[in-house]
């Protein structure tokens, strides 16, 4: 990103993970695209003014990246969402620090370990993919920050329970499998002898964790963010690449015909005899010729890219 960063690992749907790589990689083209005319227009520039327009670009870059109209990464294409999620739960502030020493790695306290299972009721299969995440540093310290302070008091409750009831016959399995490869005939006893909490505890249990919002949470809500907006997204950038196929079209009949004129008068050169204006014609085409082939490829480029981006909206339609 070029700037200070907090990075995150997010669990999430494969599914999901591979449409978002698919979005990233026709959003970056669409950003190169799009830096490749502003630099078009800096040219003529010297000194300070190509500084001023370079600052500015960065500056509009920066600006059309947040709210989304540009993303160079799927870093960025995930960032409107995460903004957008704090607002709508009142958590784009400013939040005192977290104390020292009171995050850990692994999964929240307090958060019900079927939520990260890789089967949910239904049996449908999720949280098998692994979601690298860059924030720009405020906005990643301000989502860390949030979900800590709206969890603190949660957590505090939780804990609670948990000393009032202890581990329940399901961790006392989970643990036994995580250490011993199984559950062990001690386990299973001890699961079997413990005391179950009544319907009600259960139930307050069941509501606190429900309250728990962690930071993949909020990521993974960021990524259906960018994935209901990549349908317009893709639809924009095969605007841009159809305009461009019909302007390289344009510029390969451009240079044909320049290729033609010239030929022409190399044929009237040689009937006339004159060697220097021979010497011209061929020169202008190999000129034309070559620009002809440039441009024959990049319409052909700028047709595949725009295959792939109709194939994108047709999954992504898919996905609705």
């Amino acid at each position: 990103m070029g700037m200070p960063t907090v990075q995150y690992t997010v669990a999430v749907v494969e599914e999901r993970l591979r449409l978002l790589d698919l979005v990233a990689a026709m959003a970056a083209g669409e950003e190169r695209a799009w830096l490749a005319k502003q630099r078009q227009e800096h040219r003529g520039l010297r000194g300070g003014k190509l500084a001023q327009a370079r600052k500015a670009t960065r500056e509009l870059l920066a600006e059309r990246r947040e709210a989304g109209a540009l993303a160079g990464s799927r870093d960025w294409l995930l960032v409107p969402g995460v903004i957008a999620e704090l607002k709508a739960r009142g958590w784009d502030q400013e939040w005192p620090p977290i104390p020292p020493g009171a995050l850990a790695a692994g999964r929240r306290w307090g958060t019900d370990p079927g939520r990260y299972s890789p089967h949910h009721d239904e049996g449908e299969t999720r949280f098998l993919g692994r979601l690298g995440v860059r924030l720009p540093h405020e906005l990643g310290e301000r989502l860390q920050r949030a979900c800590y302070w709206n969890n603190a008091e949660i957590e505090k409750e939780l804990q609670e329970w948990a000393d009032r009831w202890g581990d329940g016959p399901d961790v006392i399995m989970r643990q036994s499998v995580r250490e011993h490869g199984g559950v062990t005939v001690l386990a299973a006893m001890a699961a079997a002898l413990k005391q179950t909490p009544p319907a009600e505890e259960l139930d307050q249990r069941r509501e606190l964790r429900a309250k728990v919002v962690t930071t993949g949470d909020i990521l993974r809500a960021a990524l259906d963010h960018a994935l209901d907006a990549a349908p317009e997204r893709a639809r924009r950038e095969l605007t841009r690449l159809r305009a461009a196929i019909t302007q390289a079209r344009r510029d390969i009949s451009f240079a044909e015909e320049r290729k033609q004129q010239a030929e022409e008068e190399q044929r009237r050169a040689t009937e006339a005899g004159n060697t220097e204006d021979i010497a011209k014609a061929a020169h202008a085409i190999v000129h034309w010729n070559s620009r002809a082939v440039m441009f024959r490829l990049e319409a052909e480029r700028v047709t595949a890219q725009a295959d792939v981006v109709r194939d994108l909206i047709n999954q992504l339609k898919a996905r609705s």
